[in-house]
């Protein structure tokens, strides 16, 4: 079994507990104590706190988050303004793949919380489908209090072992979802101006008029990139964060929660169908690719 060590830095007192022997569990979090990772970055000098882990599908899930997952989501988002429309089509598949890269492994990081939870008594992971407390309110009934469980204290050894397991696929989702918000938005945008273009029926006589043709598709871009933002700014207005806020003293309500990668099974569908009607407007946050 693959072992290995994180890092975190001290904690400031709990209230609770009288001590800093805990994992600060919310969701946004900026994970400022850590986990941090020897094979993955700069140990910051005061991450004193050292902990071995044993376990062969964590060490290959933070192989696979931290060399391709991240650098492939950092990447720089195309300018459609800089892409003749014939490559709009692979501009949209390629925010596509994006997000349903990020949307995988969240999954991925779900069926290791859950398991962790539950053990043997661990239901059978929703299909990818169903992946959204409306389709599988049972298993987001475990999915979301463990990202929200507020300071967790560690103690004996095999407790301890369990909560860290738990706090790196914690870390993992959350950064996922993060990262992955912008290439969500891009793939928004395109959808629009793919459509939009695509849609549009000019006579065959406009063939012989390319500046015509150039001045629609430009307006056409400038309709899907004032659509795209101001879509991206009524959902940074009324859902800032992976789930909606709540009381600073305790877990989030059950009942406002959304989570970014909900229903991205259509992917291979929209692609072929550009022009069918949304059936989600929450496509940022509550996101959804089956239009």
């Amino acid at each position: 079994m693959a072992s290995f060590q994180i890092y975190l830095k001290p904690r400031p007192v709990s209230p609770v507990y009288g001590h800093s022997n805990y994992l600060p569990f919310k969701c946004p979090s900026d994970f400022e104590y850590g986990p941090f990772f020897a094979d993955y970055g700069t140990i910051p000098s005061d991450a004193t706190e050292v902990y071995t882990l044993q376990s062969s599908a964590l060490a290959a899930s933070l192989s696979t988050f931290y060399s391709q997952l991240i650098p492939s989501l950092d990447a720089e988002v195309p300018d459609p303004n800089k892409c003749h429309r014939s490559g709009w089509r692979g501009l949209l598949q390629l925010a596509v793949a994006k997000a349903r890269s990020s949307f995988h492994f969240q999954l991925e990081c779900e069926d290791h919380i859950v398991r962790l939870v539950k053990g043997d008594s661990a239901p059978a992971p929703p299909p990818a489908s169903k992946r959204s407390e409306d389709f599988s309110p049972e298993w987001y009934k475990i999915v979301y209090p463990t990202l929200l469980r507020g300071d967790v204290e560690l103690r004996d050894t095999e407790s301890r072992d369990i909560e860290l397991e738990l706090f790196v696929w914690a870390h993992m989702f959350q950064v996922a979802d993060e990262r992955s918000r912008i290439w969500l938005s891009f793939r928004q945008e395109m959808y629009e101006l793919t459509k939009l273009f695509f849609a549009a029926r000019l006579p065959s006589s406009y063939a012989e008029s390319p500046g015509l043709i150039n001045f629609v598709s430009s307006k056409i871009l400038s309709t899907a990139s004032a659509m795209a933002s101001a879509f991206a700014t009524n959902e940074n207005e009324n859902e800032p964060s992976l789930f909606s806020p709540s009381s600073s003293n305790g877990p989030r309500s059950m009942d406002s929660m959304s989570c970014s990668h909900a229903d991205y099974s259509g992917d291979e569908a929209n692609l072929s169908a550009l022009n069918r009607p949304f059936r989600r407007r929450n496509l940022v946050v509550a996101d959804s690719v089956d239009v």
